[in-house]
């Protein structure tokens, strides 16, 4: 396994080397794909190997115990294979839509690093190399949210991730220093045994400001303003963001799950933050005119379900959410053009009370078989969380319809299909995750009301949208409608904080503030 281990770092230095190609719109264009390819061969080869024969790393390049080294095993070739296939889609997406621009060559190779530097984080054996992708890759992604330097509020959303992402990095390098003087050595596998059973404040500490480090990188309110803004920015970039770099604040938690597990309050910060950014995110993107900003809110909430899956110890579920989520967000941008060319839906109608009560008829109905399963939300609460967001999103679809009945059977047919094929995808990413899978304690009552809370809150939601055109008639509602579609205006005090410590050239200052 050791071979297969070392093998695994082509998927990594297949992007690099792509990167250092000098820039003659031809080189590259004919080496980015192949770097692509090979990467995706080579994650997936990965992915075999950890699912046939279990994990295995490399050597540490390095001293101290601290340096590079390549970790195979079922989560990491499993976002590998995720990076690579989103990469490629992304990078052979780039090669059309740059087309003729001159920039195109400058574009590709820094999409080509920071594909390369993802890949090396989610392969990371070490401490070392895993604090070096992260922090390399961040400022990459900088680079290429400034890709449209003249646009001013792309060059806020920079600054705005810039500053976040520090904190961030500051967070996660306290942590690794912290887990590498507890444990005596860099080597993650070592990390993760000695944490299982470790006590002490550093221990608890470092898990701690891991939570930390992931909810700032994962757009979380309300430290999401960036993420709304990076619309400026080519598109491929807004498909790698939302489909693959806010999920690196998952991997962390995933990586250590095993130490964050045994430290509480890790695990309610992740699901205290994750709750409120599920919640609110998914409540202002109803308000939202943009399909991009749309989007944009979708991932501040869905990051948020994600981070609460976490804290609720459901890592397998959280780790299906990351890869089912990358996939639709990739899509969802690299098509939102098809927008402009469709043809303009008809106006929403309400729907009928009925229709309005079957919505927390159906969550109260999988409660019930899910708790005769031995898999209720005192059981399972992320499981559970993630079955209800489910289905209140296919039966928003099916309630809202007013078809005739041929066409809805086919569509009740058609989500009954989806959803058996989440409980079936459930099972597979727990076998997936292996041990970890099942490691979560029994979750205390504040976890469970927690759980409980954010699915009647998506239930509220649901029932809100079933009835939005006839609410939207309200006085009460067109008050809180402008209150909610700016984002109870967390953005504008986010620019006023970036604008105070980083202040834009006076040239700049109208249209940046326009902005806010």
């Amino acid at each position: 396994m050791t071979s297969i281990a070392w093998l695994a770092a082509v998927a990594p230095l297949a992007y690099l080397a792509a990167a250092l190609v000098p820039e003659r719109v031809l080189a590259i264009r004919a080496t980015s794909p192949a770097a692509a390819w090979l990467s995706c061969g080579v994650a997936g080869l990965c992915l075999a190997a950890a699912l046939s024969w279990g994990a295995a790393s490399t050597p540490t390049l390095g001293a101290a115990g601290l340096g590079l080294a390549i970790r195979i095993d079922a989560l990491s070739a499993t976002l590998a294979c995720l990076v690579a296939f989103i990469g490629l889609v992304v990078v052979v997406y780039s090669r059309n839509y740059l087309a003729g621009d001159p920039r195109q060559p400058v574009f590709i190779r820094q999409l080509c690093l920071t594909l390369g530097l993802l890949q090396g984080l989610v392969l990371s054996g070490n401490l070392g190399q895993l604090v070096l992708c992260w922090i390399a890759a961040s400022l990459c992604v900088n680079r290429l949210l400034l890709f449209r330097a003249d646009r001013q509020a792309a060059v806020l959303a920079a600054r705005k991730r810039f500053l976040f992402s520090r904190f961030a990095d500051a967070a996660l390098i306290i942590a690794a220093a912290g887990l590498w003087r507890a444990a005596g050595d860099g080597d993650i596998a070592v990390i993760l045994d000695a944490g299982r059973s470790a006590a002490g404040a550093a221990w608890g500490a470092s898990a701690v400001l891991l939570a930390t480090a992931a909810i700032l990188s994962a757009a979380q309110i309300p430290f999401h303003g960036w993420i709304l803004e990076v619309m400026e920015t080519p598109t491929p970039v807004s498909a790698l963001l939302h489909a693959g770099v806010v999920n690196a604040g998952g991997f962390l938690v995933l990586r250590f799950g095993g130490l964050i597990l045994e430290h509480p309050a890790a695990l309610g910060l992740l699901a205290a933050v994750g709750a409120v950014s599920a919640v609110l995110g998914s409540l202002i993107m109803l308000t939202q005119t943009s399909v991009k900003v749309t989007l944009a809110y979708s991932t501040i909430a869905q990051m948020g379900f994600m981070l609460l899956e976490c804290g609720l110890g459901a890592y397998s579920v959280a780790l299906l959410h990351i890869v089912a989520h990358a996939l639709y967000k990739a899509h969802a941008f690299l098509s939102a053009g098809d927008a402009a060319s469709g043809e303009a839906p008809a106006p929403p109608r309400p729907a009928s009370r009925l229709a309005v009560l079957a919505a927390p008829a159906l969550v109260l109905i999988l409660a019930a078989g899910m708790t005769a399963a031995g898999a209720g939300p005192g059981q399972r609460p992320g499981a559970f969380l993630l079955a209800s967001v489910l289905l209140l999103g296919l039966s928003r679809v099916v309630l809202g319809q007013r078809r005739p009945s041929p066409a809805l059977a086919g569509l009740v047919a058609a989500s009954a299909v989806m959803f058996g094929a989440h409980l079936g995808a459930q099972a597979l990413f727990a076998r997936l995750m292996g041990d970890l899978a099942g490691q979560a304690p029994p979750p205390g009552g504040g976890f469970v009301a927690l759980a409980i809370g954010v699915v009647a809150a998506m239930t509220a939601l649901v029932c809100l949208q079933l009835r939005l055109p006839a609410a939207s008639r309200s006085p009460a509602w067109a008050r809180a409608y402008v209150v909610v579609a700016h984002g109870f205006y967390l953005n504008t005090l986010a620019n006023r904080w970036v604008l105070r410590l980083w202040p834009a050239p006076p040239s700049q200052s109208k249209t940046t503030g326009a902005t806010a």
